[in-house]
């Protein structure tokens, strides 16, 4: 909700409530006011971050000026920032012009929704949602956009590790869901601004008994009410499109879980694979054992 003639602009609202405001609310509101133009650029999970609070803390923080929530009062920041500034059009960053730097900012990026995901991750949501995966007779997957590449890295991660699946786009639902009954699973993707097609079709799912997994990157997500599981995935600040970088480490540990618990089914697979691969490639690859990670283990003491 934008600010408009009909409101008081955040300004006056910050004003009129700041001095009721709890020490964790005010924490935030003392941050933007350092330095509102960047404020207006931050992510939830940014602002939080510099304010000292949770991400929770910044929602409630939103509601308490008024706003819906992040989303409508980042707008209102946003347009207050731009008249503040004559009307010129905000930039989350400027166009990188060297590779390097560009190369810098993605990694540090990546990086940091990396350990997001690791902070919020728990280890039940991830082994139900390896249950689902492993028990499931059929697994649709689908995605728009960068969603359906999303889908197409995780199907690969799966099938490899024993998993078949079908990645396709929602409007290819209707010739799968025919398929789908309450054994199967259907694995959808989607990030704001959320694929409406996507939507429809976890719904759907969900109104026939089918189990829907659903990765997208907020708990409100409208992906969330149809889910039997769902899993998160950090995606603030990213330059212009939802970073890969996060969902292939995370499709990468679900695949090597589900590998870990059929070693020598996988590695049969792999070597059929293998064979199968050989006349179209110089070199073939078969690893030891699929799923393994490799622990430096500290020396056994002499004469034990």
């Amino acid at each position: 909700m934008p600010a408009d003639e009909a409101s008081p602009d955040i300004q006056v609202r910050l004003k009129d409530v700041y001095h009721e405001l709890p020490d964790a609310l005010r924490r935030i509101a003392d941050t933007l006011m350092s330095d509102p133009l960047l404020g207006a650029l931050w992510g939830i999970e940014s602002m939080a971050e510099r304010a000292g609070v949770s991400v929770g803390t910044v929602v409630r923080f939103s509601k308490r000026l008024g706003y819906r929530g992040f989303s409508d009062f980042r707008d209102a920041l946003r347009e207050a920032c731009q008249l503040r500034s004559e009307g010129d059009p905000l930039e989350a960053l400027e166009a990188p012009s060297d590779p390097f730097w560009a190369l810098t900012e993605v990694a540090r990026r990546d990086h940091e929704n990396l350990n997001r995901l690791l902070q919020t991750m728990d280890q039940a949501t991830l082994e139900s949602a390896t249950r689902l995966l492993m028990q499931a007779r059929h697994r649709v997957l689908l995605g728009r956009g960068v969603s359906h590449v999303m889908c197409q890295v995780l199907a690969f991660n799966l099938t490899q590790a024993g998993l078949p699946c079908i990645a396709a786009i929602p409007s290819d639902f209707s010739n799968q869901v025919a398929n789908l009954g309450e054994r199967d699973v259907l694995v959808v993707v989607s990030c704001a601004p959320f694929s409406r097609e996507t939507v429809d079709a976890a719904d759907f799912a969900k109104r026939c008994g089918i189990p829907v997994l659903a990765f997208t990157d907020r708990r409100d997500s409208p992906l969330a009410k149809s889910a039997t599981v769902t899993i998160g995935l950090p995606s603030e600040d990213f330059l212009f499109s939802f970073g890969l970088s996060t969902f292939s480490v995370l499709s990468h540990a679900l695949a090597i879980s589900v590998a870990s618990k059929d070693s020598a089914g996988t590695a049969r697979r792999l070597k059929a694979a293998d064979e199968v691969a050989q006349p179209l490639f110089v070199e073939h690859w078969l690893p030891f054992q699929p799923g393994a990670i490799r622990v430096m283990r500290p020396p056994k003491p002499r004469g034990s």
